[in-house]
Parts: structure tokens; sequence; C-alpha cells
């Protein structure tokens, strides 16, 4: 990293640049203001560090004009007295951190590893907003259906729009996220990052500081300032997904952030604005929620000011093909195969099917279909058998017909509220060993245990109160006892 350093005062110029230097940083140094300015301008650094007090221009004098040419370059402050007044006019002006000079430069080092790590994470953020923007332009959006044609009449007038807040509506596998990403690269704020914060995902106990971030020694393990989610979105934008699974508790934090567009670190004293457009997205209905109280009032009024439905894929049948054959065209790339179209009969297929899944569902149908085809278009076959009119897949998990058929199959009915696991472990067990013709060995081997384990539990069922918990739930095999084949007596 090239660090620029404007130090009025020579004995701890040169002493912190040598401090520096042996830490790996490539040191350009000033003697003033103007001088910075002009070294500024010439040789552009990656982090500056600036004494607060200097003859003629003033740090916060510099740091203004810099920041006028490069608003995100990280500027540490230097200053040898380090007043509360001092660092928040710094901080307003746009300051990254604000340091007292010490001779053994930790403070200094510190703020600079954070800086180093702030300034490859918006790097590398804006290398993926360039590779993004083109997946997600309004052109790419397909919306052959009257709702998608809509919806897209709507995003195109909110793009221009940075700083409205959007909440986006719609069941699971929609595109929320995807529409989210079309207002953002699409907009003003297109080339600065977007932050999904995935909030049901965020232990409570976690959530202030992985959205806003934590000062050194805040907590145990805290050995360093970690720059939150919210901050590292500084001119874009973070999006809320599933907002509407977020405990109140947290929800109330939220409100403020969104209200004062400022935030302060766990641990710190200092709250700071930040620059970022807040959108929200859940498969809840928040009205229902509010009126249940499960979700807060005032903060679902914040986030309202302009909704947007996105509406199931059942409702928009146009669109099946055409995102098909999207998905068809990436599927093909990733697996390195030739395949060129979907059949007609396949279209018909997916355009006649309901999608409980949505988008998410039609993508794993098409990347399951290109991994079983070997020729030149997907055919009906290549598909689940179930992609039938009107008809969904069962349940994961669900028994099918040939299952429920199979003699080897069971089945019992479980009764919430009347029957228990124990009973449902008891009949379970006499069921085997019916089947199993009183032999213990067989019917151990078919229910995955030991005899002896078998055994404890078959005791256990004729005199639950006559065996310890050990006996009753046993864990260890008996290695004395020997296995005997043969029908019980």
């Amino acid at each position: 990293m090239n660090v620029l350093l404007v130090e009025d005062e020579e004995s701890i110029r040169e002493a912190f640049a040598l401090g520096l230097s042996e830490r790996g940083y490539v040191v350009q140094t000033s003697r003033n203001g103007e001088e910075g300015i002009r070294c500024f301008r010439t040789s552009p650094p990656d982090i500056l560090v600036l004494d607060m007090v200097m003859p003629g221009m003033s740090g916060l004098d510099v740091l203004k004009e810099v920041h006028s040419d490069e608003p995100d370059i990280p500027v540490i402050v230097l200053t040898a007295r380090g007043t509360v007044k001092d660092a928040v006019e710094a901080m307003r002006l746009g300051a990254f951190d604000f340091v007292t000079k010490n001779i053994d430069m930790d403070e200094l080092f510190l703020a600079l590893s954070n800086a180093s790590r702030f300034l490859a994470l918006s790097r590398e953020a804006r290398y993926w907003t360039g590779r993004e923007s083109g997946r997600y332009s309004l052109e790419r959006m397909v919306a052959e259906s009257p709702r998608s044609k809509e919806l897209l009449m709507n995003v195109a007038g909110l793009v221009e729009n940075d700083r409205v807040t959007v909440l986006l509506q719609g069941e699971s596998g929609t595109g929320k996220e995807y529409m989210a990403k079309v207002l953002h690269y699409n907009g003003p704020a297109g080339e600065r990052p977007f932050i999904e914060v995935d909030c049901p995902a965020i232990p409570a106990e976690l959530f202030e500081s992985e959205l806003f971030g934590y000062e050194k020694g805040s907590f145990t393990g805290a050995a360093g300032r970690r720059i939150g989610l919210v901050e590292l979105a500084e001119g874009g934008t973070v999006l809320l997904d599933e907002i509407g699974d977020l405990p109140l508790p947290l929800q109330a934090k939220l409100l403020r952030v969104i209200e004062e567009r400022t935030i302060r670190r766990v641990g710190g004293g200092l709250s700071f604005p930040v620059n970022v457009r807040f959108m929200a997205a859940t498969h809840r209905d928040l009205r229902i929620a509010v009126r249940e109280g499960r979700f807060r009032e005032d903060l679902f009024y914040r986030l309202n000011v302009v909704t947007l439905t996105i509406p199931p894929l059942r409702e928009r049948r146009e669109d099946i093909v055409p995102l098909a054959e999207r998905f068809l065209h990436q599927s093909t790339q990733t697996f390195r195969k030739t395949i060129r179209r979907i059949s007609p009969e396949a279209q018909r297929l997916l355009r006649d099917y309901d999608y409980p899944g949505n988008i998410r569902e039609l993508s794993n149908l098409v990347e399951r279909a290109v991994l079983f085809c070997s020729g030149p278009q997907l055919e009906v076959a290549h598909f689940p058998p179930d992609l039938s009119p009107g008809k969904t897949p069962a349940p994961q998990g669900t028994p099918g017909p040939e299952a429920q058929e199979d003699p080897q199959t069971f089945s019992f009915p479980f009764r919430p509220g009347k029957d228990t696991l124990e009973g449902f472990e008891r009949k379970l067990i006499d069921e085997v060993m019916h089947r199993s013709g009183g032999n213990k060995s067989r019917a151990a081997s078919v229910l995955g245990i030991s005899r002896w384990a078998l055994d404890r539990r078959l005791k256990w069922a004729r005199n639950p109160e006559g065996l310890s918990s050990e006996e009753k739930n046993p864990t260890e095999e008996s290695p004395s006892e020997p296995e005997v084949s043969g029908p019980s007596r």
C-alpha cells in the first residue's frame, strides 16, 4: 500500500516514515498541507495520513480538499491532544479514523491495517459490481406477460431515484433479490457496492456487530476495529432480505438506522452518517404481521415508501419458456454441453406446470435436465415424471404411490397431542417383530440396532418402571452377550 504522510514536525515525520517503511508500506512525506495537496494530485496514494494541526492549511482543510477530488480514499487524522470535538469534526468530514500521536505507533498501525482491509474490500466490490451490472440490465429482464411488463415499467421509473426505500414482496423464489439488483445496478449508484443482509441467518447476539461493526476491545475477542456491512455499502445499497423474520428487538435497531441514516459501531462512542439506500425483501405479508404484533408498525411504514410485488411464476406463464431458455444457455456453459433448444413438447410441459418454487424451481429443473441430456435438445423425458399440468411434486420425504403400495413400507398414524414418541417406537418394534416371525436378530438388523439394544427396548415395553434410564435408552453395545438366532421364547 502507498501511504502519503503529511506532518509538519520533522522528527515525528521521519520517525513515522521509518516505522511505516519497516512494516512494508511505501511512504511519501510532505511537510505541510499545501505540499501534501500537490503530492496527492501528482502521485495519488492509497491511504492518506494527515496531521490535524499544521501552519498554513490545517489538516481539516486538507481533508476537505482531498475528498473533493477523491471521496473514497481512506484518510487517517493524527493529533497530539485528541479531543472529542476534533474527532467529531474529522469524522464528519469523512475521515476514516482518528488517532492520537504515540511513539509506539500501535494505534496508527491498527488504523492502517483497517484502512487497507477496507480498501481491498471496496476494490473487490467494485470489481464484482462491474461484472454484475451487465447481468442485471433492464434490457435483460424477461417480461413477456402483462404482469411482468407492468412490473418492468414500475422498475424503469424507479431506477433513477436511488434514495427512495423499496419494499419487495413475493413468494419464495420469485426473484426479489434479482429485482433489487436491477434497481441498484441501473441507477446512479450502480458502480457502488450492493450488500445483501440475510436477516434470519445472523444470530441475534451478532446482529449489531455484523451490520454496524465494532471497536477494539468492545467485547471478548474484539482484537481490532471491524467495519460493518452497512458501512461497507457506503454510497450503494443494503438489501435487508427476509426482514419479516427479524425478531422485534432487532427491528427497533434497524428502524433507528433507516430513519437517521447514522450508525454507531459496537463499543464506539460516536455516531456517524452513512450514505446508503435501504431495500427490504420478504415472502410474508407485513400488513398481517403488523396486525398480529410480529412486525413493528413504524418500521413497516418506514420501509413501505414504494412496494413492488413480484408475481409468482404461475401468474406469468408467458415468461416461463424465455426464462427456461436463458437457464438452458447458462447450464450448457456451466456443464460444457451443446444443447441448443427445448423441444415443443417439453415447452408445453414447462408452461403447464404450476411451480410452487417459482423461478428458482424452474432454474433447478432446467439444470437437472441439462445434466441428463446427451442430445441437441431437451425432451420431456429429461424432466421429472411428476411435471404434469396442474400437478406439483410431493414434498421431499413423502412416499409416492409406489412406496405406499410396497408391502415392505410401514405406515403408522401419529396424532399430535395424543401419541408419544415412546408409543410410536413400541408400535414400530412390534410390527417389525411380527414381520420377522419373532426372530430378534432379524428384527434388530431391520431396525439397524444390536440384538442387545432390541432386548432392552422389549423389556422396557413390558415393564417401563423396572429399568433404569440407561437401560431404557441404551447407547453402548454389550460385548459379552452372544447373538442368538431363532424365534423368541
